[in-house]
């Protein structure tokens, strides 16, 4: 924590090479924020927001020791763009706080729902706070997220203007009856494993999993959206169970693309 107070810089190995990774503090929390050494000129970056899903955090993906499918650090340095990780609020009572999520909507998730943790907000003043330090353009801000963090980024479309686009991965937008007037002209992809018994692309109680929640379908968060002018995209990848990491495998099997590759062309900052 001291270390995220004071802004210094850690550095993180990774399969592929050393990557550097700042560790910063805004609002009470702490974030990694990944910057490459080449950066278009300030005023005219791009930033992408990685939510983590619950009982995740943003140090397990930074340093890929979980959810490693998030890590956008090598696209970002290729491509130029800035990649932050923010961290939730903790989920539960007793795991302690390594253990975050996020308060979604519709009851989702834990203990961040539970004491309405006002995350839009939080979000909100973090890219906020990261545009005006790193030079990010107005319009040049995305998302992406997995499961509870998935369920996070499409609430933000649908509340605010922040995200141009996001990517959400084995999560609906889980608010109930929503009417999301904010997320018209945004673009949403939407990526389910077929098999996903946590979180059913049908919606429901999953099987599988801590919560009990009664999640919203994938169909729901398409007719939400796209009745607000959003454009929605909605990928089902047969054979593939809620897990982040077996999602990335298969579609790196059947496209030859990371999710971090595909995330990052559909965003518009790297090539299809």
């Amino acid at each position: 924590m001291l270390c995220a107070l004071l802004g210094i810089s850690l550095h993180l190995t990774g399969p592929a090479r050393a990557q550097e990774v700042v560790a910063q503090a805004y609002g009470g929390r702490d974030m990694l924020v990944f910057v490459p050494s080449r950066l278009p000129p300030a005023g005219t970056r791009a930033l992408v927001i990685v939510l983590h899903g619950g009982l995740g955090n943003a140090r397990r993906i930074a340093d890929k020791s979980a959810e490693s499918g998030l890590n956008l650090n090598d696209v970002a340095s290729g491509n130029g763009f800035i990649v932050a990780y923010l961290n939730g609020t903790p989920v539960t009572r007793f795991l302690g706080g390594k253990f975050l999520g996020w308060n979604a909507g519709g009851g989702c998730c834990g203990q961040s729902a539970k004491n309405a943790i006002d995350d839009v907000t939080y979000i909100q003043g973090a890219i906020g706070y990261l545009s005006g330090k790193y030079g990010v353009a107005p319009g040049r801000v995305y998302g992406i997220g997995h499961s509870n963090g998935a369920m996070m980024a499409q609430r933000m479309v649908c509340d605010t203007r922040i995200f141009s686009a996001i990517v959400a991965i084995s999560g609906p937008l889980n608010i109930k009856d929503a009417h999301c007037p904010a997320a018209s002209g945004s673009r949403i992809l939407a990526i389910h494993g077929a098999d996903d018994r946590n979180v059913p692309v049908a919606g429901g109680v999953g099987a599988r999993g801590l919560s009990r929640e009664d999640f919203n379908s994938q169909e729901n968060s398409r007719r939400a959206f796209t009745q607000a002018g959003a454009h929605y995209a909605l990928q089902i990848v047969p054979g593939a169970d809620h897990f982040l990491n077996n999602l990335d495998a298969a579609i790196l099997k059947t496209e030859g693309v990371t999710i971090a590759q595909k995330a990052a062309a559909w965003f518009g900052l790297a090539a299809n």
